[in-house]
């Protein structure tokens, strides 16, 4: 958009603050913030807060809290996919040993709704122009320089807006089987538009309500950008454009995961997952084998990359970042000996196929820093290096949001729980000839066994989960992939205290650890639920 301007540092450093402290819900708070009439009369105010909600995305707490890719490490570990043998440093331990603990909840809790406190603030923003705005897509016309551009900049918006109550239902909802469960009658989260900026704290909305939230505001976010996305480019992939606010709805439709709910047009959750993903699957290149483990996954520019973030000196986070925790080829702790890690029964599943070459994104357990990932995420021009005093010190790796792989494996799922058997091994496949090296004979010849046994409901879903905790491994899928659709795993040797544990999330008393309460500074300052003395997360 070449009208931005740099006006989110203020607004964020007033506004956001609103929502981080005793509650997000303050609506008079002390010392030096802007008041809603004060925020309405600052100019360019629609691209301040939209550059300010994306800078949540990024925004530094301390060595375990730093935005987005903090919040995937938590599931990740929490899952089990990702493994810490050692916590010299006591980074991310509590969740290793299977614990979401009162900071890690108020933060998630903060972290998703600021963003959507910063949408609303947009949605207020806009309401002079929205009629314009909505009416000009209607009726397919040309619009003006500055509809187009407020167009676009509230298809992102609301993209955010529904990208975040979806974040909240995966971490603060109970794994459960949707089909199972009357989702019009279980409470989950509090919902707020741009319309509710007077509401001193709104009840527990249903998640059924949630969900429905979720849908109107992605589905309203595609048609918005597709649209104003003709007259306006995005800035960078750091922004929302139609296609990642297609994988949003895809993915949340996908852990809404009820099929017999009509959902809009006649379709259920999981036709318009697979609609969603096919939509934009076959358009960015994937991941081709040759590139398997040359990249390091630290390359915004990378065209398999739908979203993500360009690190650089201004924005870096350091030692307290993803590469600082996960890379050994960068100075911090994973390099300091905290290593993280792929689960060793999960790398040995990848070695037992005898064609998957993603083995090759870990060490063995035989190697210096056992099943590390030392061939996904590294600092590419320290690759070779382990030497602390030779690892990279400049903690420029750019950060993945959203890869096009995603869309096979969401369109594989739907397709499944639709008994669409043979769709789903389709994807798969397309995904996975990607992922074997076409010059080894005894590769291709497991590979095409492999590919042989995929006929019947419990292998594809066996391969479901195989993909996804494999392809998607550091990149946040991991505790919805083992809710969703794994429901129990055997965890491997090299973990804290889960060592050769088994996790059973349908087990009620497991299954609480993989879900947060509300925090407890909501509950005493939000009205509707301090009043409410016997209030249980359902």
């Amino acid at each position: 958009m070449k009208k931005m301007k740099y006006l989110f540092a203020t607004i964020v450093l007033g506004l956001a603050l609103t929502s981080c402290g005793n509650s997000f819900l303050s609506q008079y708070p002390e010392g030096g913030v802007l008041l809603e009439d004060q925020y309405q009369s600052l100019p360019d105010k629609l691209e301040g807060s939209l550059r300010g909600i994306y800078s949540k995305l990024y925004e530094y707490g301390d060595h375990e809290v730093f935005g987005q890719r903090s919040i995937d490490m938590y599931g990740d570990i929490q899952s089990g996919d990702m493994a810490m043998k050692k916590a010299n440093y006591g980074w991310f331990e509590s969740y290793e040993r299977g614990y979401f603990y009162a900071y890690a909840r108020s933060y998630i809790w903060s972290y998703y709704y600021e963003i959507i406190h910063l949408a609303n603030l947009c949605d207020k923003a806009i309401e002079n122009d929205l009629d314009t705005i909505m009416q000009t897509m209607a009726d397919g016309k040309t619009p003006t320089e500055i509809i187009a551009l407020n167009g676009y900049c509230y298809g992102q918006v609301l993209a955010m807006r529904g990208w975040a109550y979806a974040g909240l239902l995966n971490v603060y909802c109970d794994a459960r089987d949707a089909e199972t469960t009357d989702l019009d009658q279980v409470r989950a989260l509090p919902i707020y538009t741009g319309k509710d900026l007077d509401t001193l704290g709104a009840p527990l909305s249903t998640v059924a309500e949630v969900y429905a939230r979720v849908y109107e505001d992605l589905s309203d976010a595609i048609s918005l950008l597709d649209y104003y996305g003709k007259y306006e480019a995005r800035e960078s992939k750091l922004h929302v454009d139609a296609d990642v606010a297609r994988i949003m709805l895809a993915y949340a439709m996908l852990n809404h995961g009820d099929k017999t709910e009509i959902i809009a047009d006649g379709k259920n959750c999981y036709q318009i997952a697979e609609e969603q993903a096919k939509a934009v699957y076959h358009k960015y290149p994937m991941l081709k084998f040759a590139e398997l483990t040359t990249t390091g996954f630290a390359d915004v520019s990378a065209a398999n990359w739908l979203w993500g973030e360009n690190v650089t000196v201004e924005n870096t986070t350091a030692l307290g970042s993803f590469f600082g925790q996960v890379d050994i080829h960068t100075y911090s702790y994973a390099a300091a000996g905290d290593t993280k890690g792929i689960d060793s029964k999960l790398y040995d599943d990848i070695v037992a196929t005898g064609w998957d070459a993603r083995k090759n994104w870990f060490r063995s357990g035989s190697q210096k820093f056992p099943y590390c990932p030392d061939r996904k995420f590294y600092c590419p021009k320290t690759k070779d290096v382990t030497d602390l005093t030779k690892v990279d010190r400049d903690w420029l790796c750019d950060h993945v949001f959203m890869r096009v792989e995603v869309a096979y494996l969401i369109a594989a799922e739907a397709a499944w729980n639709q008994g669409d058997y043979a769709g789903a091994a389709a994807y798969l496949k397309e995904l996975c000839d990607e992922r074997v090296d076409p010059n080894d004979a005894d590769a291709m010849t497991a590979y095409n066994t492999w590919l042989g046994t995929l006929n019947s409901a419990d292998a594809v879903k066996a391969a479901l989960v195989y993909n996804w905790r494999v392809e998607m491994w550091g990149e946040g899928y991991g505790l919805q992939t083992l809710r969703r659709l794994a429901k129990s795993v055997t965890l491997g040797k090299n973990h804290l205290s889960r060592a050769d544990k088994s996790i059973n999330t349908e087990d009620a008393s497991v299954a609480e650890q993989f879900m947060c309460e509300i925090p407890t500074t909501e509950i005493r300052y939000n009205p509707t639920l301090s009043q409410n003395t016997e209030l249980q997360h359902q």
